[in-house]
Order: C-alpha cells, then sequence, then structure tokens
C-alpha cells in the first residue's frame, strides 16, 4: 500500500466489485472515461479478476484501487498501462468513481503517489495521459501534478450532441523530482 495525504492505493479485490459498480455506471463519470456505454457488473466482474492478477512486469500494466486514507472507503482507481521497461514510459489513468469525492483533492492526491510509485519505485522516465477538452476538472489536476499539454486530436469524441478533443499531456521523471526528490514521500 501506497499513503498520499488523503488516499492510500491498495490493489484491487473481488470484495470491490459492489463499490465500484454503485458509481460505475453513472453518465457523469462515464462520459470522461471515453466510453459512455453502461458496463454489467458481470463484465465489470471479469476486469476485477484480471486486474488483481496483473503483474506490471509480465502484463505491462499495474492497477490501484485509490482509497479514502482515513475510512478505507474505495473511490476510484488509479493505473499505468503499456508499461515500456525497454523504454522506461507508460500511460497514466485515473478516475474517481464517487462523486462524493469530486472536487476536494482525492484526485490530486492518488495522481501525486501514482507518480511517486512510477518515478520513484519502478523507475520510468515518462508517463502520457490522454483527456477530453470537456473534462477541465480532470486537466486541472494533471496540470496540478506538473503534466504539460503536448497535442492535441481534434474531433475525436462525440458525446452530448458535438465533438470534442482529445489533449495529450506528459510528464517527465526529471520534473516530477523538482517537486519530489529522491528519498521524499509524497
Amino acid at each position: 500500500m501506497y499513503d498520499g495525504e488523503l488516499t492510500t492505493l491498495r490493489a484491487f479485490e473481488l470484495d470491490d466489485l459492489d463499490e465500484i459498480m454503485k458509481h460505475w455506471n453513472n453518465f457523469d463519470l462515464r462520459k470522461f472515461l471515453g466510453d459512455a456505454i453502461p458496463v454489467s457488473s458481470e463484465s465489470e466482474k471479469e476486469w476485477l479478476d484480471r486486474a488483481s492478477k496483473l503483474n506490471p512486469w509480465r502484463d505491462r500494466d499495474i492497477v490501484f484501487a485509490v482509497t479514502d486514507k482515513k475510512t478505507g472507503n474505495l473511490i476510484g482507481g488509479a493505473g499505468l498501462h503499456d508499461i515500456s521497461f525497454d523504454s522506461k514510459h507508460a500511460e497514466f489513468g485515473i478516475s474517481i468513481y464517487n462523486p462524493d469525492y469530486w472536487e476536494k483533492g482525492y484526485g490530486s492526491d492518488a495522481t501525486i503517489v501514482t507518480l511517486w510509485i512510477a518515478f520513484h519505485i519502478m523507475g520510468l522516465n515518462s508517463l502520457m495521459l490522454r483527456v477530453f477538452s470537456y473534462n477541465p476538472r480532470a486537466i486541472r489536476t494533471y496540470e496540478k501534478a506538473g503534466f504539460k499539454k503536448v497535442g492535441v486530436l481534434r474531433q475525436r469524441k462525440f458525446i452530448e450532441g458535438a465533438y470534442h478533443a482529445e489533449i495529450i499531456m506528459d510528464i517527465l521523471a526529471e520534473e516530477f523530482f523538482e517537486r519530489y526528490p529522491p528519498g521524499t514521500k509524497p
């Protein structure tokens, strides 16, 4: 487990399914994940089963359950995907499922903890992410963590009657180390 100021990151467990499904099909969450179509609990159970067994060195993915540090309640998930240990890069993703925790710093905290793991523990050199232009809350979170906009894919997502851009952002280990040098905790 890895602790931030507000969150703890831990492995997903099969027991997390009920809490995930309470929020997972909320349109206000799903529209930011790229697929606003509802997901069955059986499908999510299959994902959770795979996620609980991931090995980053074998599967090139690692996902964490994001929990409220004080209560232990599951509030979201964060992950590193398409990990390249040769080139030392990965794609970052995060979602705070429970709307009670939105805009209260939990996403920012879990982002910093995940970046700390990527750079300090796993020795990665760069992380990138994709975010839709209609998600300013996430963009602020990523910028606050040190991500920089490096590209735009125009008219990439059609939702709620309009096309929206997909923004590409990245961060380098050296940029993260300026704020969190080796030997420090998030």
